[in-house]
């Protein structure tokens, strides 16, 4: 069997975790081809996994500073609120609300950031007059557990070395810390019109094809909670609700950002769930656009994790609340959008949460 050394190419799986205000978060992203040679690991990683071959893992934990860039002072910038570029998502205007993530790319001025520029920013403060952006990573002042596990290695074909990836910037970049709240208060999600639809009817309709390994992937957090014995109420947009008595679990994908008035939805389901039963909700990328609430389209996708953690604070449904996201998995060879996808699986993101006890 081929262990990981220079000779060796090969897949890994990346979970990060860490914890922000009692809720958990952990975030699983395949690493599709490793570089032994010329690639940039965390800290102690690489040479962790020499030696190591499929199915052998490694862990490190990591405080502020010693994987993710520190937080620096200079990256929190207080200007004028005329700086902030106007932009619009499908039509609409992004009306920008405190503690949300935005673009460094919408602020105009900015030395070494054009207009395009995707890195995020979260606005810490907001008047008529000035806001506050803070430029730093979401996780910088959060120690992060990363685990490694070799998916596969085969013997390098080539005796040249590729590209390069820098497993850090990949898995912990772009998303995962943006589901957390601001200094432990809820996120303004809630301007005028979120909760509107293009299509305002209630007729039957059915959530956007995921692949299939998008659904064992769903499946497989599922399984992290749910026991053969426990009563379990499955909700999506081809099961409207239909509770009867008590559940120990309620599961709903692909359904809540349909919903116009979530937080009472949540509240009627709490009602037939037992205490200490447990919430899951999960989604994807891909929803009907003619159907979604406004609100959900203008954000980034681990944002929207923020938003349904929100919804169950509202609900009563957070007690040991906790997020989970895999993105970068294998698509099925034989699914119709493998080439469109470039084999890659559709992101899942699941968000849990307990009912609380008196």
């Amino acid at each position: 069997m081929t262990i990981f050394n220079n000779a060796a190419i090969g897949a890994l799986e990346f979970t990060v975790s860490w914890e922000k205000d009692g809720i958990s978060h952990e975030e699983w992203f395949l690493g599709r081809k490793f570089n032994p040679v010329n690639d940039i690991f965390p800290r102690g990683m690489r040479d962790a996994l020499e030696g190591k071959q499929a199915g052998d893992s490694v862990t490190f934990s990591y405080e502020p500073r010693l994987c993710i860039p520190r937080h620096k002072d200079k990256n929190v910038r207080t200007l004028d609120v005329d700086r902030l570029r106007k932009k619009t998502m499908c039509g609409q205007p992004i009306i920008p609300r405190l503690g949300r993530f935005y673009p460094q790319g919408h602020i105009n001025g900015l030395r070494n950031i054009n207009p395009s520029t995707l890195t995020p920013f979260r606005l810490v403060e907001l008047n008529e007059e000035r806001f506050t952006a803070d430029c730093n990573h979401p996780l910088a002042n959060i120690p992060i557990t990363i685990k490694a596990t070799i998916q596969y290695a085969e013997k390098r074909e080539r005796s040249t070395y590729g590209s390069l990836s820098h497993w850090r910037e990949t898995t912990c970049d772009w998303g995962p810390g943006m589901q957390t709240a601001l200094n432990g208060q809820p996120t303004d999600f809630f301007l005028s019109g979120f909760f509107d639809r293009n299509n305002e009817s209630d007729a039957p309709f059915s959530a956007p094809r995921i692949d299939d390994t998008a659904k064992d992937n769903f499946d497989r957090a599922h399984s992290r909670f749910l026991k053969p014995d426990m009563r379990v109420l499955t909700l999506s947009v081809d099961t409207p609700p239909q509770p009867t008595g008590e559940y120990d679990a309620v599961v709903c994908t692909q359904y809540i950002e349909y919903l116009a008035d979530p937080v009472s939805f949540l509240q009627t389901i709490s009602q037939h769930l037992k205490p200490d039963g447990i919430i899951i909700i999960g989604f994807t990328n891909h929803y009907d656009r003619t159907r979604v609430v406004h609100g959900w389209t203008d954000m980034h996708e681990f944002e929207h994790m923020g938003l349904v953690l929100d919804y169950l604070r509202q609900a009563g449904l957070d007690a040991n609340a906790g997020t989970l996201s895999t993105r970068n998995d294998w698509r099925p060879n034989n699914d119709p959008l493998f080439l469109e996808t470039r084999g890659v699986s559709d992101p899942t993101y699941v968000v849990y949460g307990y009912k609380k006890t008196l």
